[in-house]
């Protein structure tokens, strides 16, 4: 439930701070203007939120089979996240089937 806010926080945050980009870029205070404009260039939250999972993903792997002995002890923590991660991707993406 904890995770589930955080996550939608992050959505919030993230949609915030795209629209107010493309505002100020295309001069205008208009939501639904700033919206088209996110959507006509690719740059929707679901987009970005593909992105930062890739990277994190990427990140938590190399983290993982590293041989640094410092990353070594943050190897359980790589794991759990990367479990979750999983499961995540699993429940989102059988829920849209």
């Amino acid at each position: 439930m904890r995770r589930r806010l955080y996550e939608f926080a992050v959505i919030k945050s993230l949609d915030f701070v795209s629209n107010n980009a493309f505002g100020k870029i295309f001069l205008t205070k208009s939501y639904d203007i700033a919206n088209e404009c996110i959507v006509f260039f690719s740059c929707s939250v679901p987009d970005i939120q593909v992105n930062i999972y890739t990277k994190k993903l990427k990140f938590l792997t190399k983290l993982q089979s590293t041989e640094i002995s410092l990353c070594k002890l943050f190897v359980k923590n790589t794991v759990d996240e990367l479990a979750t991660m999983h499961e995540c991707i699993h429940v989102t993406t059988t829920s849209y089937n």
